[in-house]
């Protein structure tokens, strides 16, 4: 039998063979452990040897294989994340996983940091991709000791305003796309615009995501397909043209060209922060908005709250008269 003691550890009381046989006794740190123990202690029938486990002398890139082979191939983005899983335990020196500490990462991300200049939100993304990979594999069974980053505290990010096109902007753009010799990106901007999809959204529709008049976005982040109502000709210049040529090169230049300025970061979304934005600014509802752009939790949907009609209005201070 196997019960957990008063101070956190677990022990291993059972007879080898019935009552009247010899009784083993052992603690052990973890419950996987002593649960490791008393199924060795079980097996045995001849042989009689002392309890000396073999330690795991995986390495990290072990365990990076192993999470992809058990789930993480089931990622929409499982191979890249593999990929990238396989990159920062090269950096890491790909240690033996058990050896591996909380300050050897906290070492890593700041070389990441200072050395290869790469942004606090993209260490915080490498270490919450690494966490999944001891967390997936300790709900497997797989992994028995404590998660080496569980305390490893995430860099705090200052939430980014979000730019979005005004219409005199929009018009400039259009123009722009318009004249491009890319023979999609004009109404892949369009249909960016006026639906708040993000660009590889828009970009990779196909017919069957067509009715009229509206478009259906299937394989979305979110996991959920949902359906936005379009004008009568967007929808007639995308059922033409679909399956739409790459252009997201193209729209690139075309925003240069126009003369817009963008914060870093933001070019593939400015049109689906354009839309949530004029949409809000226009009236409309943060919950509708939510639906719209496929956002699964709200709090996403909320940055652009501060838009709203209404929220201006009530935050209006009183100014007295003399």
């Amino acid at each position: 039998m196997i019960r957990k003691l008063k101070n956190g550890r677990w022990e291993v009381d059972l007879w080898t063979d019935g009552r009247g046989s010899k009784r083993i006794r052992k603690r052990f740190d973890t419950k996987a452990e002593a649960k490791r123990f008393e199924q060795y202690a079980l097996g045995r029938s001849a042989e009689r040897k002392d309890w000396n486990p073999a330690p795991d002398r995986r390495h990290l890139s072990d365990l990076v294989g192993e999470w992809h082979d058990a789930s993480g191939y089931r990622l929409k983005d499982g191979v890249k994340r593999k990929r990238k899983l396989e990159m920062i335990t090269r950096l890491l020196g790909n240690p033996r996983a058990d050896r591996f500490t909380a300050s050897d990462f906290a070492s890593f991300r700041q070389r990441r940091i200072e050395i290869d200049g790469v942004t606090e939100n993209t260490v915080n993304r490498e270490q919450a991709y690494l966490n999944a990979v001891f967390n997936e594999l300790a709900r497997l069974g797989s992994w028995d000791k404590p998660n080496p980053l569980r305390h490893v505290r995430k860099f705090k990010i200052d939430e980014q305003e979000l730019a979005f096109l005004t219409q005199e902007e929009i018009d400039r753009l259009l123009v722009e796309c318009r004249a491009s010799s890319n023979p999609s990106l004009y109404t892949v901007t369009r249909l960016a615009l006026a639906t708040g999809a993000r660009w590889s959204e828009a970009e990779g529709i196909k017919r069957g995501n067509l009715a009229p008049y509206r478009v259906t976005f299937n394989y979305t982040k979110s996991g959920k397909s949902r359906t936005v109502p379009i004008p009568k000709d967007l929808y007639e210049a995308a059922i033409q043209e679909v399956p739409f040529v790459s252009c997201s090169a193209a729209f690139r230049h075309a925003i240069r060209r126009a003369g817009i300025e963008l914060p870093q970061g933001q070019l593939t979304h400015i049109c689906r922060h354009t839309y949530a934005s004029h949409f809000v600014m226009n009236g409309g509802d943060i919950l509708t908005l939510q639906r719209i752009l496929g956002h699964s939790d709200i709090k996403l949907t909320m940055r652009y709250a501060h838009l709203s009609p209404d929220h201006l209005r009530s935050a209006t201070v009183y100014a007295p008269t003399v």
